[in-house]
């Protein structure tokens, strides 16, 4: 049997660009790998948890598991994984399906296309990955290029008259050579934790001629929000194919935006709360008694829990009065956003809690300061008035991206929308990687009276402070210092209803799941940053699991 090479393994032109020479070879062969995503401890986890009784009951169809089941989800989101399939696919991604699949000794499932994948004009992508009895003799089979044929392998068998079982891998690679010479049957040599990235296009079948071990394997499936996914009827497996149309399938954007429409959007599975209630999608006015202060300082809590992407996320109001600070120099491990809402303030940045000599400086609103975690610091109040400021903590297991951003200040309060600005208007304030999230994101929006956005879902938290006019969000009306929370995976719009211009400061929360934009420089290097960072961040999956 034929073996062509791994496109990320081959040799290649080592003058192009690493990430333009994986994005030609898989647009050429069809797929990438063996890509080694988790260790054998690991997997041995993981087809533990699959064995398990009472799992949630997959949504709508045995491919809706990760709208149910968090382990899945959390699996499918893989930081590397979801950072390659970004750089193939584009920075927009959705979800729709996850499965597990079982092949006994002997079994096997003839040559097909996925008819939920099979669109001619593509965009849509699959992670094949082993879990047990993983090996050259039961792993998928592939036929690279036959992506390009421009039908699937159901149309192909029904024009030439064979019945399924006279498709053979050597007959279906014969029809595909017709017209693609250079195609290849591609069986690689894999064991449990590899994965395979293929075009949802890419001819395959699968026969698992093991004599022992029933080979387990977690199926992942992802296209770009544009890409409608609708459920066969699979009272029809043969071309021409049918499709149902109701229900439609749950999808879960999981990289970027995606807006409503060609989908069925459904928010990912809620994580473990650990007591906390989940922060959903809330309004939340600020309201702080600056003129009459009951204590010298108090905090007012707005919300603080788990989200959908973040372990911990809280926002709190204080107000401070003049010549207090809260707390001495303190450091901990969330990182935080202040931004003054009123007043003056004096922040302290100091190396260690007794630091003689620590970074001071003086803001008011129009400025934020982000800290990292363990970055010691404290606020004073030198003004005469009492200080109002809002602040947004969180954390996440480390995501282990490169160059977390220090201790900086941000102005926004000058910048203005130029006269030939739209009804729709942003400019960005700040963009970097943290050691909690692979992106924190900061823009101001000016919108005119009557602009707004339709309804859309992030894969991303999102916080805003509404600045001036007013705004309709979630069917509610807005008034100026309140936070707007929109939970990753939720719906939501937004609409200027005042007579003015509306400004308001926008955060985005890219959680260790979303991929930033930069890749390791060769495929060595990849394979190697993707067994460390799928290693380092499926520990609190794993830990989870062996407590099950």
């Amino acid at each position: 049997m034929a073996l062509s090479a791994s496109p990320l393994r081959s040799g290649q032109d080592k003058q192009a660009n690493p990430e333009d020479r994986r994005l030609e070879a898989y647009r050429r062969e069809g797929f990438l790998g063996p890509i080694r995503l988790f260790t054998p401890e690991q997997c041995r986890r993981i087809a533990r948890h699959l064995r398990r009784s009472g799992l949630p009951a997959p949504i709508e169809w045995e491919k809706g598991r990760a709208a149910s089941d968090r382990v899945f989800y959390d699996l499918a989101t893989q930081p590397v994984l979801l950072a390659l399939l970004t750089s193939l696919l584009g920075e927009d991604l959705i979800l729709w399906g996850a499965s597990a699949v079982v092949r006994a000794p002997g079994a096997m499932h003839p040559w097909h296309c996925d008819m939920e994948s099979a669109a001619p004009a593509g965009g849509f992508i699959t992670a094949w990955i082993g879990l047990e009895h993983t090996s050259r003799d039961s792993v998928l089979q592939l036929i690279s290029r036959s992506h390009r044929m421009g039908k699937t392998v159901q149309q192909a068998r029904g024009e030439r008259g064979l019945r399924r079982d006279l498709a053979t891998p050597a007959a279906m690679l014969a029809v595909v050579r017709e017209a693609e010479p250079g195609a290849a049957l591609v069986q690689p040599e894999m064991s449990d934790g590899d994965a395979l990235v293929f075009d949802g296009r890419l001819w395959h079948g699968s026969l698992n001629q093991r004599t022992r071990g029933t080979r387990t394997a977690l199926l992942f499936q992802y296209a770009t929000p544009a890409s409608a996914v609708r459920m066969p009827d699979f009272a029809q497996l043969d071309w021409p194919f049918k499709f149902r149309a109701a229900p439609l399938p749950p999808v879960i954007v999981v990289a970027g935006s995606s807006s409503d429409g060609v989908n069925r959007l459904a928010p990912p599975p809620p994580p473990s709360s650990d007591g906390h209630p989940m922060v959903g999608t809330a309004i939340h006015p600020i309201i702080l008694p600056l003129e009459h202060p009951a204590r010298e300082w108090e905090a007012f809590s707005a919300f603080r829990g788990p989200t959908r992407t973040l372990g911990e996320m809280s926002c709190h109001a204080s107000v401070l009065v003049p010549g207090h600070s809260p707390h001495p120099p303190h450091a901990h491990r969330e990182e935080e956003l202040l931004i003054p809402l009123s007043g003056e303030a004096e922040l302290v940045v100091a190396e260690r809690p007794d630091d003689p000599s620590p970074r001071i400086e003086r803001i008011r609103p129009g400025t934020f300061v982000y800290y990292p975690a363990f970055q010691h610091h404290t606020i004073r109040n030198p003004g005469t008035a009492a200080l109002g400021y809002l602040m947004f903590k969180w954390f996440a297991p480390p995501a282990g991206w490169p160059g977390p951003m220090p201790t900086t200040l941000h102005r926004f309060g000058d910048i203005a929308a130029p006269a030939d600005a739209g009804g729709f208007w942003i400019e960005r304030v700040f963009e970097g990687p943290t050691d909690c999230l692979s992106k924190l994101h900061a823009h101001l929006t000016v919108l005119q009276p009557g602009a707004g956005y339709a309804p859309h879902v992030d894969a991303y938290d999102v916080a805003i402070l509404t600045l001036e006019g007013t705004v309709e969000t979630l069917g509610q009306v807005v008034e100026p210092r309140s936070v707007i929370y929109y939970s990753a995976g939720e719906r939501h719009d937004m609409k200027n209803v005042g007579a003015g211009p509306a400004r308001y400061l926008v955060f985005e929360f890219h959680g260790p799941g979303v991929p930033p934009p930069a890749w390791p420089s060769s495929a060595r290097a990849l394979a190697r940053s993707a067994f460390r960072l799928g290693r380092r961040l499926t520990r609190a999956i794993l830990r989870r699991l062996k407590r099950q």
